[in-house]
């Protein structure tokens, strides 16, 4: 590629006599990676034998894949066992630590990559709030959230500006993957390098460090912030993070864990100081395209007044979901928000959402048609098989497995509603009469072949 003249001088000032190494890794052809989702229980290797899948070094459920395997037309991707994600995108969440319980804000989270992978490690447990400013992208957060089955998220598309008085001092720990430059993209969106230009990095970190100090007034104090992009240039990474502990003096750098593969393996090169609490991976010493990430500890003292959601009673949908996870599930959700005719399960710890543009809180269940309940496809995707009574388990690859993907009837040896799934995953729902299977897979998700 003939990438911008500024970025190549850019690049060569960073490097110095490895530039040349870097140029030749970026004419290489980019690696796969997918994160395997922990809340599908999913086996990677025996849902697809023979494919080589080599682990990557900074993340424990993330595999690079050769370019033969396609990974976004499985049918265990549609049921969200898995997420393909950039091998080095994998590595913030890494360092932020999430541990179960955990209240979590991922500021910038569209498309959803770290967003899931967060979720994944909270297990079910705490709260997740992924937030997006544009309003497509956030849409297409909510649908991943969604595909991937976590029920303990709340999806929002919101100004980060319009978060900070309304969740001071609230989150245990923050994800600010910001808005950048991009030139980690470079190779594999030629269309992010030509647009690029020489003022992009400053417009970038004038943004960027903006959005920092709005993430920190959402901080609790000893809270953990990483900060990340995907972006080479120093104006984005090291000098934005020398800006905000210049301009605060309640936050400090925090050593990314050394159960992490360390700084020197990855950096910009193996004999230059390293700041402690950063990481560059770089294209050329590693598998990826590319990542800067700095982990700050809040000092400061931080003021609370967030106020928990109350839950809302509807006694006729209440009787008929009762009636409905007692004929045909293991377990008994409950239904704590309404929306329209629609009811919601919220997560445990959820917040007071009111004026705010909420697009997800936690599991849409279904909606009451006659009486009756009529769960929704959100609601098959937060389910394990082991929780469902009726389950029609195909194979992966399988014709029954495509002939759902499809919309297509399929026989059954069972009656009432049944959950279709592969691979532990979960595809969507089914209602058996007669020994038929009728589809419900919603039609805007079918596959044609």
């Amino acid at each position: 590629m003939d990438y911008p003249a500024a970025f190549k001088d850019n690049i060569k000032s960073l490097l110095r006599d490895k530039a040349e190494d870097f140029f030749s890794a970026f004419e290489k052809e980019p690696s796969g990676c997918i994160r395997v989702n922990p809340l599908r229980k999913f086996d990677l290797k025996s849902a697809f034998p023979g494919i080589e899948f080599t682990p990557v070094p900074w993340c424990a459920d993330a595999y690079f894949f050769p370019s033969s395997f396609k990974a976004g037309k499985t049918a265990a991707h549609q049921g969200g066992a898995y997420y393909i994600q950039e091998a080095s995108a994998t590595f913030p969440v890494t360092a932020l630590n999430a541990e179960k319980g955990d209240k979590i804000l991922d500021l910038c989270a569209a498309p959803g990559g770290k967003s899931t992978q967060i979720a994944g490690k909270l297990d079910g447990t705490g709260l997740l709030v992924a937030n997006e400013i544009v309003p497509q992208r956030a849409a297409a957060l909510s649908q991943n959230i969604e595909r991937l089955g976590i029920k303990n998220a709340v999806v929002l598309n919101e100004d980060p500006r319009n978060l900070e008085n309304r969740f001071e001092g609230y989150f245990d720990k923050i994800l600010v993957d910001a808005p950048c430059s991009g030139e980690g993209m470079f190779r594999k969106n030629p269309q992010a390098a030509a647009e690029w230009t020489q003022n992009s990095p400053d417009i970038c970190a004038a943004r960027q460090y903006e959005i920092l100090n709005t993430a920190f007034n959402m901080l609790r104090e000893g809270g953990v912030l990483v900060y990340s992009t995907c972006t080479f240039n120093a104006k984005e990474n090291e000098e934005t993070v020398q800006k905000i502990l210049d301009s605060r003096d309640d936050v400090v750098l925090s050593p990314i864990s050394t159960e992490i593969p360390q700084p020197e393996l990855y950096g910009v090169n193996a004999s230059d100081e390293v700041i402690n609490g950063t990481v560059r991976i770089m294209p050329h010493l590693t598998q990826g395209e590319g990542h800067f990430c700095a982990r700050f500890v809040k000092t400061g003292e931080s003021v609370c007044r967030v106020k928990q959601l109350k839950p809302v009673r509807n006694r006729a949908f209440e009787k008929a979901f009762s009636k409905f996870c007692s004929d045909y599930l293991r377990i008994a959700p409950s239904a704590d928000l309404f929306f329209g005719e629609y009811g919601y399960a919220a997560p445990e710890d959820c917040p007071d959402l009111d004026r705010l543009k909420v697009l997800r809180a936690g599991v849409q269940l279904g909606k009451l048609t006659k009486d009756r309940f009529e769960p929704s496809h959100s609601f098959a995707l937060s389910l394990r098989p082991e929780e469902v009574k009726n389950v029609l388990n195909l194979a992966e690859g399988s014709r029954q497995a495509t002939a759902y993907l499809m919309g297509e009837t399929l026989p059954c040896d069972f009656d009432g509603w049944a959950l279709a799934a592969v691979n532990s995953a979960p595809l969507g729902w089914g209602k058996a009469s007669g020994g038929i299977l009728k589809n419900h897979l919603p039609k805007g998700l079918r596959i044609n072949r």
